[in-house]
């Protein structure tokens, strides 16, 4: 499964694992401190706290071309743009700097920060194994126009961008302009539309007005491609090496940045 659905909210694989290791490491360091008598509450949350706004802040200054006409953008961080790399550095160095201005903070900061490094350590490597397939189905497709064809044959050969998504789902509707100027714009990368509407109809209607090209357009009327990937939420990108190998996935709706953040993965 590359996410996990709990009524309208969803959440993606690594992100659901990410949140077990922060929360099992507060778990042992407050077991820690309370053997010591020593309060961590307060300084555990504002290590969190920072990492979160590093990463996110990390990640936008990164892509912040991207952001700039649209500054308010920056605080929607429902598009899922985080580095995580750097918020971890962050809560590292506000533990060990905390360490040493209270000392007494030194054994439990530190055991929890060790149980979260080798959560995440184990956690990393099975967050693809827990999403399940990560190589490209090799299975026959019908597009929009009528061909059937496979994911290898639409792909030619190029890295590949797979978007799944209805006419009913409106952050599908929000970030299908982005999908279709990015195919445009990057002739080395292959991008297929996997459509879950019922009614192909609704589907082609929605498609005509976004002037997306019937050919990259496939049915999945019985959501078979769905469960094949994993996706459990409509939209959901997955990124293609040009060897059909899974590189990143994203679950719920793109911004502009985490969209190019993702084709940067597979150029």
């Amino acid at each position: 499964m590359s996410s996990l659905s709990f009524g309208i909210f969803s959440i993606k694989t690594s992100q659901l694992l990410l949140v077990i290791c922060l929360l099992a490491a507060l778990a042992i360091a407050l077991i820690v401190s309370r053997r010591k008598n020593i309060k961590i509450i307060d300084t555990s949350l504002q290590i969190i706290l920072l990492s979160m706004v590093v990463a996110r802040i990390v990640f936008v200054a990164t892509w912040f071309e991207h952001y700039w006409k649209a500054p308010l953008s920056i605080l929607d961080i429902r598009d899922g743009g985080f580095n995580v790399a750097a918020g971890i550095a962050a809560g590292c160095a506000l533990v060990a700097w905390r360490s040493w201005k209270q000392p007494i903070l030194r054994t439990p900061l530190a055991v929890g920060t060790l149980t979260f490094l080798l959560a995440w350590g184990i956690a990393v490597p099975s967050a693809d194994s827990i999403a399940g397939e990560v190589a490209l189905p090799a299975v026959t497709l019908t597009t929009f126009d009528g061909k059937l064809t496979t994911f290898e044959k639409l792909a030619h050969g190029k890295p590949l961008v797979v978007n799944l998504w209805a006419s009913w789902c409106p952050p599908c509707r929000r970030e299908m302009p982005l999908l279709v100027e990015a195919q445009k714009k990057n002739k080395g990368i292959a991008f297929v539309f996997v459509n879950e509407d019922s009614d192909r109809d609704e589907g082609l209607l929605f498609a005509n007005q976004m002037n997306l090209p019937t050919g990259s357009i496939v049915a999945d009327y019985d959501f078979g491609l769905m469960r094949m990937f994993g996706a459990r939420v409509l939209p959901t990108t997955l990124y293609y090496s040009k060897n059909g190998e899974l590189v990143a996935t994203h679950v719920g709706g793109l911004s502009e940045a985490t969209l190019a953040s993702g084709l940067s993965k597979i150029k």
